[in-house]
C-alpha cells in the first residue's frame, strides 16, 4: 500500500503474494526481481519482466516495452536517466527517519544512516560519501544477519526469497557508493 501510494498510482494495481503456496506456477518474483503484468481482465501479458536487480534501468524500458506493445500505453517521451536522478536528488533537503521498527539496533542503525546520509547531502565531499558507505555496509550486514536469524525473507538460496531479492539490492546500493567512491578518488589523484 505504502509503495503504491508513494508512486501515486492510478492505472495500476500493486499487490504482493506473502508465501510459494499462493504463487502462480510459471511466474516471477514480484518488486525489485520483475513484474508480473496482467490487463483489465485480469488476463496475464507477462509473467516475469526483465529483473531491476540485473538490468537496472533498462528494466524499466522493458516494461515500458510490453506496456506500449501489449497494452496499447503510449510510452512518455525517453529523459536521460542520470538527469531524472540528479534533479530527484536535487530536490531532496533532508531525509527524515521512518517509523521505528521496533527493533532498538536496527532502529539505531537506521538513525545512523539517516544522520550519515544527511550529512553527505549537506555537503556532498568525498570524505562523507566514503562515511556513509562505510555506515551503510555495516547496517546491511547486520540487518543481513538479523533477518537469516530469525528466518525472515526466507531461504536466502531460493529463488523465490524476498532476503535475496533483497540481500540483491543492499550490493547494487553498495556498488554504486564503491563507484562513486573510486571516481570521485580518481578525479581527486589527478587533480591533486
Amino acid at each position: 500500500m505504502a509503495f503504491s501510494q508513494m508512486f501515486d498510482f492510478k492505472a495500476a494495481v500493486n499487490s504482493y503474494i506473502p508465501e510459494r503456496s499462493y504463487m502462480p506456477v510459471g511466474f516471477g518474483q514480484l518488486g525489485c526481481s520483475g513484474f508480473i503484468i496482467s490487463d483489465s481482465s485480469g488476463c496475464f501479458v507477462s509473467r516475469k519482466t526483465a529483473a531491476y536487480l540485473s538490468y537496472g534501468v533498462g528494466a524499466f524500458e522493458n516494461l515500458e516495452k510490453i506496456l506500449a506493445d501489449e497494452l496499447n500505453v503510449v510510452k512518455p517521451s525517453p529523459q536521460e536517466p542520470s538527469t531524472v536522478l540528479k534533479a530527484e536528488i536535487d530536490t531532496i533537503q533532508r531525509l527524515e527517519l521512518p517509523s521505528s521498527l521496533g527493533i532498538e539496533s536496527m532502529d539505531n542503525e537506521h538513525y545512523a544512516c539517516t544522520v550519515v546520509l544527511n550529512d553527505l547531502l549537506q555537503d556532498p565531499i568525498l570524505k562523507n560519501l566514503r562515511v556513509a558507505l562505510e555506515v551503510l555496509e555495516s547496517h546491511f550486514s547486520d540487518e543481513e544477519e538479523l533477518m537469516k536469524k530469525h528466518g525472515f525473507g526466507g531461504d536466502p538460496k531460493s529463488s523465490f526469497s524476498p532476503l535475496a531479492s533483497h540481500c540483491k539490492d543492499h550490493e547494487r546500493i553498495l556498488n554504486m557508493g564503491r563507484q562513486l567512491v573510486d571516481e570521485k578518488s580518481s578525479c581527486s589523484a589527478t587533480t591533486g
